[in-house]
């Protein structure tokens, strides 16, 4: 007596469910993180960039600062 399997789904549904799970969960977290936006103006870009490079510039300007307090400190102590 042979067996017979019975399948439910075959395996190419599954296989094109998997992906669609997949897909979706990859949607819903781009779309749920709120730094990601997609089709953003000129302006919004050129804004960002500028926060951005003004908050580069301002660290830098600490380190700099930290580093010329640093080398003083050395030179009053005779090193």
């Amino acid at each position: 007596m042979e067996k017979v399997k019975i399948t439910i789904f075959p395996s190419f549904i599954k296989g094109m469910f998997t992906a669609f799970t997949i897909i979706l969960l990859g949607a819903i977290m781009i779309f749920a993180c709120e730094d990601v936006r997609i089709g953003k103006t000129r302006e919004e870009l050129a804004k960002e960039m500028f926060e951005v490079d003004s908050l580069l510039k301002t660290i830098h300007l600490q380190i700099d600062s930290t580093s010329m307090y640093i080398k003083a400190q050395r030179i009053n102590n005779g090193h």
